[in-house]
């Protein structure tokens, strides 16, 4: 199975609450799915991922950079985020969540994200962070 991830818009930058220089980078940038570096300019923005709708749509803070990018060089699950234990929380075609799954760090993304996607009514995955609760990136089947 081929998976489509999809990365927020560096554009949401001119939204931001906060913006500054990262100085010791990590910061996990959504724009082009990978950590920030030393010295880059990130922003920290507000917002509604885009799928989930009526009460199942969330907002919250994301990283991104502060003055644009070129979004993700690798259509692969991003090596910077497999650090993190995440969930991946299912959705049917009308936006309504249908389920979820804890995945560990490590180097199982994908085989858990097919395996969602075996089940026919899952339109959409989003992955979020544990500890903080904050929107990662979307997956979609290919």
């Amino acid at each position: 199975m081929t998976l489509v991830l999809r990365a927020l818009p560096a554009s949401l930058a001119p939204l931001a609450d906060r913006e500054w220089i990262d100085e010791v980078g990590g910061a996990a940038l959504r724009c082009c799915l990978r950590h920030s570096h030393p010295g880059e300019p990130v922003a920290l923005v507000s917002v509604t991922p885009p799928g989930p709708a009526g009460a199942y749509q969330e907002t919250g803070p994301v990283f991104v950079h502060a003055r644009g990018c070129d979004g993700p060089t690798s259509s692969t699950y991003p090596d910077d985020f497999r650090r993190r234990a995440q969930i991946f929380r299912t959705y049917d075609a009308s936006g309504a969540i249908t389920g979820g799954e804890l995945v560990e760090a490590g180097r199982t993304q994908e085989a858990v994200a097919e395996r969602l996607f075996e089940d026919p009514s899952v339109e959409f995955i989003h992955t979020r962070c544990v500890i903080y609760g904050c929107y990662m990136l979307m997956i979609r089947r290919g």
